[in-house]
């Protein structure tokens, strides 16, 4: 049995290393961590209060109730944690405080109130004033930024704009999350796109992006695919993964991994299960060998872990 670090410990690493500075900065990676079934919840529950503390944008991903070998279920299930509110009312504060708007009083998280009433309230002046103070810069920051696909930034703009953050951005919160995928209902805020197992990808850089451009930490994503290492159906009721369905998401994780630089901010942990790397098991890594070759031990201790290794054993 090869060595395994304590899960304390490798947290330890996680954050000084990468959540306090790498991640903080602007770089991405991708790890995967073999936890035992017993001890996700005190790993899960560690990274969260950690992202409470650096101001990080936490997504739970679940192989289980996720297709997570589909593209556009996984930027789904994304857009279903992110408040998009919330991040376009940050930006828009940001914004202001830039164009030297007084924002002491205008909270960056809350978003029962319009970002553009409060701005107004806090500078005595009319909200349709700030925003028209503000839009140009919205403009070139968001609706202009070549870092975001087009339809996505189409969409931040007009959140980032509205003066009603009401029903009228909610076609648009639906198309986001998948709630409501018929391009129809958004074709009134020029949106032309669907998002679909091509587009995805593009889809999901745009709002990991997003996520920091809006003035936060950055992302961690946490992804459990214990369940698509699952051989045999047993019948249960839950999600099954075929071996084509199980190649597909080894696929995406190792597109992940490739086009690593393409994720800003951004932090994944795939949590996974001993199957995963065993040469015996029938969905483990050995039936999709480009992944296996990019996250395998190259050189290994007798006696040490490396902690900031691609893919550790925690205990």
């Amino acid at each position: 049995m090869a060595n395994r670090i304590p899960i304390q410990e490798w947290l330890g690493f996680i954050d000084s290393e990468y959540l306090s500075t790498f991640i903080k900065d602007g770089g991405a990676s991708v790890k995967f961590a073999i936890t035992p079934e017993e001890r996700k919840a005190e790993l899960y529950g560690a990274l969260k209060a950690r992202c409470r503390a650096l101001d990080y944008v936490l997504v739970e991903l679940d192989a289980v109730t996720s297709r997570v070998h589909m593209p556009q279920d996984i930027f789904f299930a994304l857009a279903r944690q992110i408040d998009w509110r919330v991040t376009a009312r940050r930006m828009v504060r940001r914004l202001a405080e830039e164009k030297g708007f007084n924002v002491e009083d205008v909270a960056k998280a809350e978003n029962s109130t319009n970002i553009y009433d409060a701005l107004g309230r806090a500078n005595q002046t009319e909200a349709r004033l700030v925003l028209q103070e503000i839009r140009p810069e919205v403009v070139r920051q968001v609706f202009r930024n070549q870092n975001m696909a087009r339809d996505f930034k189409v969409a931040m703009t007009h959140l980032c704009t509205s003066l009603d953050s009401g029903a009228s951005d909610q076609p648009l919160l639906d198309w986001l999350s998948g709630a409501n995928t018929r391009i129809s209902n958004v074709r009134p805020f020029s949106i032309r796109t669907s998002i679909n197992r091509t587009t995805a990808r593009h889809f999901i850089e745009s709002a990991l992006y997003w996520v920091r451009h809006a003035g936060l930490a950055g992302t961690v994503v946490l992804l459990e695919n214990s369940r698509v290492t699952v051989a045999r159906n047993p019948r249960d009721g839950i999600r099954y993964y075929s071996r084509p369905m199980t190649i597909d998401h080894y696929e995406l994780l190792r597109e992940f991994i490739d086009d690593v630089d393409r994720l800003a901010a951004t932090l994944m942990v795939v949590v996974t299960n001993y199957d995963f790397i065993d040469e015996q098991a029938a969905r483990g890594w050995d039936i999709y060998s480009a992944l296996k070759t990019r996250i395998m031990d190259d050189v290994r201790d007798r006696n040490l872990v490396n902690p900031i290794a691609a893919l550790v054993r925690l205990t």
